[in-house]
C-alpha cells in the first residue's frame, strides 16, 4: 500500500507540515472570555498575512456561531482550559471555517488551523440550524476548506457531529483530538478528499465514531475508535482510503460498516441506494478489533452492490487482528465486497 500513498502528493507534505506546526507561531492578536470573539476575528489584518489569534484560558459562552472567512488564520487556545461553550437552546454550530452564508460556498478557504481548545455543544432540539438548514449544529464545520488542520481539540456534547468537513474540502489534517459524547457521530467527512487523520481518540458517541459519505484518497491511522453506539467507522460511497494501525473496541454495531449512499428511506425503515455508490477499493491493514460484534458488515442493494462492472473490492489484510469475523451480505446475489489478502 505504500506506493499508493507516495503516488498521492498531499500525504507526505501534509504529515510533515502537521508535525512542523508543533512550534507555535507568535500571536497576532489575543482575546479572553469577556471579549467579543467574533469582533476580534474580524479585526485580524486584512493583508493576507498569516495571523494567529491566541485565546486565554476561560469559558467562552457563545450565544451563536463563530465564523472564519479569512485565509491563513490560526486560532489557538492554551489547551482544554480554553473552552468554547455553546449555550443551551442555541441551535447553531460553534465554529464554521469557510462560507456559512451560502449553501454552496462561493470560494475555498485555505490554510486555517484550529488548535488547543475545548469545544462543548449545548443542548438543542434540532440537528440542523433552523435559519440555515444546510448547516449542522456541529462543533467545527469546515466548508470547502483546503489545507485545514484541527488539532489538540477536546470536542464533546455536540448536537450533530463534533468535527465535520464538507463541500469538497481537500487536504485536511485531523490529529491528537479527543472527541466524545456527540448526539450523532464523532467525526464526519462529506465530499472530502486527501484527509490525514491520526492519533485521535473518538469514543462514546451515540452513533458512529467516524462517518463518511464520499471520502476519497485518505489515510486514517493510529486512532482509537471505542464504545460508539453504532460502528467505529461508517463508510459510504468512499474509495481509495487506507485504514491502518487503528484500534476498534466496544463499538455496538461493528468495527466497520461498508455501504452505499442512501437515495431515500422507505416507510418501513428500509433504504435504497444511489446507483453504483458502494464503497470500494479501501484497504484495511494492521488494525486491531476487540469487543466489536463483527469486524465489518455490509450494506448493499440491487442499485449499489459488489457485482457491478468495474467494482474494486475492499481489501482486508491478514495483518488485521480481531476477536470476531466480518460478514458479507448475500454474496451470491450481491457479490463479495471484501477480498482477503495476505
Amino acid at each position: 500500500m505504500a506506493p499508493l500513498l507516495l503516488a498521492l502528493p498531499f500525504f507526505s507534505p501534509s504529515a510533515r507540515a502537521a508535525l512542523a506546526d508543533d512550534q507555535p507561531a507568535a500571536c497576532t492578536a489575543r482575546a479572553g472570555p469577556k471579549d467579543n470573539l467574533q469582533g476580534v476575528i474580524n479585526a485580524l489584518p486584512a493583508d493576507g498575512s498569516h495571523a494567529v489569534l491566541c485565546l486565554a484560558a476561560g469559558d467562552y459562552q457563545l450565544q451563536g456561531l463563530l465564523w472564519i472567512l479569512r485565509d491563513n488564520t490560526t486560532v489557538r487556545g492554551v489547551g482544554p482550559r480554553t473552552a468554547l461553550h455553546m449555550r443551551d437552546g442555541v441551535q447553531q454550530p460553534l465554529l464554521v471555517v469557510g462560507d456559512y452564508l451560502n449553501q454552496v460556498p462561493d470560494r475555498t478557504i485555505t490554510n486555517v488551523t484550529i488548535s488547543d481548545l475545548s469545544l462543548v455543544g449545548g443542548q438543542a432540539d434540532n440537528e440542523f440550524m433552523p435559519e440555515r438548514p444546510y448547516l449542522s449544529n456541529s462543533g467545527v464545520v469546515v466548508r470547502k476548506g483546503y489545507r485545514v488542520r484541527l488539532t489538540r481539540l477536546k470536542a464533546s456534547g455536540c448536537r450533530s457531529a463534533c468535527l465535520l468537513t464538507e463541500q469538497h474540502s481537500d487536504a485536511i489534517t485531523i490529529d491528537h483530538n479527543d472527541v466524545f459524547g456527540a448526539v450523532w457521530d464523532g467525526v464526519s467527512f462529506n465530499s472530502t478528499s486527501n484527509v490525514v487523520m491520526f492519533d485521535n481518540h473518538v469514543h462514546d458517541n451515540i452513533a458512529a465514531g467516524i462517518t463518511a459519505e464520499h471520502l476519497t484518497d485518505s489515510e486514517i491511522r493510529n486512532n482509537v475508535l471505542a464504545n460508539n453506539g453504532s460502528q467505529g467507522v461508517y463508510l459510504s460511497d468512499s474509495a481509495r482510503n487506507l485504514f491502518i494501525g487503528n484500534t476498534f473496541t466496544g463499538n455496538r454495531g461493528a468495527g466497520v460498516f461498508l455501504t452505499c449512499a442512501i437515495r431515500f428511506r422507505n416507510a418501513d425503515g428500509s433504504t435504497q441506494c444511489w446507483d453504483n455508490s458502494m464503497s470500494q477499493d479501501n484497504v484495511f491493514e494492521n488494525n486491531h478489533f476487540d469487543k466489536d460484534p463483527f469486524t465489518y458488515t455490509i450494506g448493499v442493494d440491487k442499485a449499489a452492490n459488489c457485482k457491478s462492472a468495474g467494482f474494486k473490492p475492499n481489501v482486508w489484510k491478514a495483518s488485521n487482528r480481531a476477536s470476531a469475523s466480518g460478514v458479507d451480505i448475500d454474496p451470491q446475489r450481491y457479490g463479495y465486497c471484501v477480498r482477503h489478502e495476505p
